[in-house]
């Protein structure tokens, strides 16, 4: 009798031990849940704070201003075409070509040189180490005073232009590509090292094709900066280029060609994420044809 009072005493311990180490898991639980929503609360609150100053001001500064209308602020279609009709052959033949070229140098070398930051991270911890705090600090510099100095260092030509461009478009393609190669399927990696592959082969077989789909997304964001630093770097100082001709329809108080070259900009910048677009489809067939076409359709697979 003794011995099944003392296991029952002790099955009467363990239970309050149970039961006391729930109620304090639970309380934790509680805690963390209810300092994640008051944080999460509290961060929409300031946004919102944020939000609606910002607003109210925009409101009270429109007011405050006269004859604003419509009409002063966007030209009309007609006014459009004849700023088109008027530049037309400078624009074809000088600003266009001049911007696209260097657009299209700035893109290519920020993408060579993402990728190979990114591969070199993905390698070496070390590396990672020293060269992410690096890419963060890049991007905290601004870009403005960067070009000055460049100007300043390589002259007036399309090179100061150039680097602006590398600027705004290495660290969206350094960055998503690290991330993609970051991401490999850990089950992949090791059936790969299970049939005897090396770190190269992982890398090629694995590692690079998980991270594609991610480059391409900092690829796009990359080509829509692309043309926006070309312009940002004309700008500052040239002699050909959009950012020129904004300059000076700005100093002429010109807003229908300020508006048309806000537009051939946006046209620009859409037909590069078109263009990246139709390379990333030629490059990821597989990709587009392993995933599913619709996620509303029957079944569970």
């Amino acid at each position: 009798m003794s011995d099944i009072a003392s296991g029952e005493q002790l099955d009467l311990v363990a239970r309050r031990a149970t039961a006391v180490a729930w109620w304090r898991d639970f309380g934790v639980r509680l805690a963390l849940d209810v300092a994640r929503v008051l944080v999460l609360t509290g961060v929409v609150a300031l946004v919102l704070a944020f939000f609606s100053a910002g607003m109210l001001q925009l409101i009270v500064e429109a007011r405050a201003q006269e004859n604003l209308s419509l009409a002063t602020i966007f030209p009309s279609p007609v006014e459009l075409r004849q700023a088109w009709d008027e530049h037309q052959t400078r624009l074809l033949q000088e600003h266009i070509p001049e911007t696209l070229w260097e657009t299209l140098a700035g893109l290519t070398i920020a993408v060579v040189l993402g990728l190979t930051i990114a591969a070199l991270m993905d390698f070496s911890p070390l590396l990672r180490w020293v060269l992410y705090p690096v890419l963060v600090v890049s991007q905290t510099i601004p870009i403005f005073a960067i070009a000055i100095l460049l100007i300043l260092i390589f002259g007036f030509g399309s090179g100061p232009k150039i680097i602006v461009v590398v600027l705004f478009c290495f660290f969206p393609v350094t960055l998503s590509t690290f991330t993609g190669l970051q991401s490999a399927d850990p089950e992949l990696i090791s059936l790969l090292r299970a049939m005897g592959a090396n770190a190269r082969q992982i890398w090629v077989k694995a590692r690079l094709p998980a991270a594609m789909p991610s480059f391409f997304a900092g690829l796009r964001i990359a080509a829509t900066y692309s043309v926006v630093g070309a312009i940002f770097g004309e700008y500052i100082t040239a002699q050909r280029g959009l950012g020129v001709f904004l300059k000076r329809s700005y100093s002429s108080f010109r807003l229908d060609q300020a508006y048309l070259a806000i537009l051939l900009t946006a046209l620009l910048s859409l037909l590069l994420v078109l263009l990246v677009n139709l390379v990333e489809r030629l490059a990821l067939r597989w990709y587009y044809t392993a995933r599913r076409r619709s996620w509303r359709g029957p079944g569970i697979y």
